[in-house]
């Protein structure tokens, strides 16, 4: 029985890049929309907050988009997809890269249209 456990355990780490390759890309994705909708609701705050109140939620929200692009960065679909699956990969991905860059646009907006709080 002992001389099975290094074959489990060779076994199991050689299986893990595997599972990743397959199904590993489409929960990263899905993190990545999980943040994003974090993201969302935080501008929201910023946009529905007073001026001199918008800097802590502007500051959060950009961590937060700085995260989600690392994130979108580092992630890849696996080298065993098909053409189709690569495709959708590509076109989830692209859709969120826009919705990070149509965050940072209102967020722009909002820094440049306020005026300086005045306490």
């Amino acid at each position: 029985m002992k001389s099975l456990i290094p074959f489990y355990l060779v076994g199991s780490l050689m299986l893990s890049p595997i599972a990743w390759a397959e199904g590993g890309s489409d929960r990263a994705l899905e993190r990545v929309q999980q943040l994003r909708d974090k993201a969302e609701a935080v501008l929201v705050q910023a946009e529905k907050a007073p001026v001199c109140e918008r800097q802590v939620h502007m500051n959060e929200h950009m961590g937060m988009l700085e995260d989600m692009m690392s994130q979108l960065h580092k992630d890849h679909p696996g080298p065993n997809v098909s053409t189709e699956e690569h495709l959708a990969w590509m076109e989830k991905h692209d859709k969120l890269v826009d919705n990070v860059l149509d965050q940072m646009i209102r967020e722009h907006k909002l820094m440049t249209t306020d005026k300086e709080c005045h306490q």
